[in-house]
């Protein structure tokens, strides 16, 4: 079962962040290895008599039960509601053992090639915007996912900066106390906010973010977001998505 189309702009975000951040524990998918978003769940209920410390609920709709835990490092701490990106090979040698049934989307046994956890914050709503950084930031990908069994959907947001040290660097999104309205022709509107901490503009580095969308962005009558960005090509801009 085979999910290249699919998520071929999240094959493309690692590529990405191999050539930028040198980041060389990520790993480029083949034939039998998959990549997808999730979310981490410690509260998923199964059925009577299964119980499972945390759980992966993919964005497009799988439960990964990791019964298989030789993978995952023995520090790891499952935090419920946190993004990721899994790097997994279905367990089996034959293709009828590999294949999973739509009918039946719990998967109890992968082996997990590696774990990319993406930094998961809520909405910031403030009346000092300025103050959660004025810097540039270029956005490359931006869309909404997630909302499989139970979990939030998720802006989820791909972004290039420069600097010398990414550490310092931190990004808020944020909704403007001062703006008289929330919506703009219907679109709930947000800011992205960066701020480099004077980390010098050395070379560029891609980092991704997600951020759940629940309250007031999503209730009835709202067509989307747009979300202003100070980008480093084009300046003030504004991004359009829709629910």
């Amino acid at each position: 079962m085979k999910r290249t189309a699919k998520l071929s702009y999240v094959l493309t975000a690692a590529t990405l962040i191999v050539s930028l951040s040198s980041c060389n524990n990520w790993l480029n998918p083949d034939d039998d290895t998959y990549a997808t978003w999730g979310t981490i769940s410690t509260n998923y209920v199964l059925q009577a008599g299964a119980e499972y410390p945390f759980y992966f609920i993919t964005d497009d709709s799988l439960l990964f039960c990791p019964e298989n835990h030789a993978s995952i490092n023995d520090d790891f701490e499952p935090i419920d509601g946190k993004r990721l990106i899994l790097y997994y090979q279905l367990h089996g040698t034959t293709p009828e053992e590999k294949e999973i049934s739509d009918q039946d989307p719990v998967i109890k046994y992968i082996d997990i090639v590696q774990m990319h956890l993406v930094d998961t914050d809520e909405f910031i709503y403030t009346a000092e915007p300025d103050t959660l950084g004025i810097d540039r930031v270029e956005p490359q990908y931006l869309w909404i996912a997630g909302g499989a069994m139970g979990t939030s959907r998720y802006l989820n947001l791909q972004v290039s900066i420069q600097g010398m040290d990414p550490t310092r660097h931190s990004f808020s999104v944020i909704y403007n106390l001062n703006r008289e309205t929330p919506l703009d022709d219907g679109y709930y509107c947000l800011e992205l906010r960066h701020d480099s901490d004077n980390d010098p503009l050395y070379t560029n580095y891609t980092t991704m973010l997600s951020y759940p969308l629940v309250g007031a962005c999503i209730e009835e009558g709202v067509k989307g977001l747009k979300i202003k960005v100070n980008t480093i090509n084009s300046g003030l801009k504004v991004f359009t998505l829709d629910y």
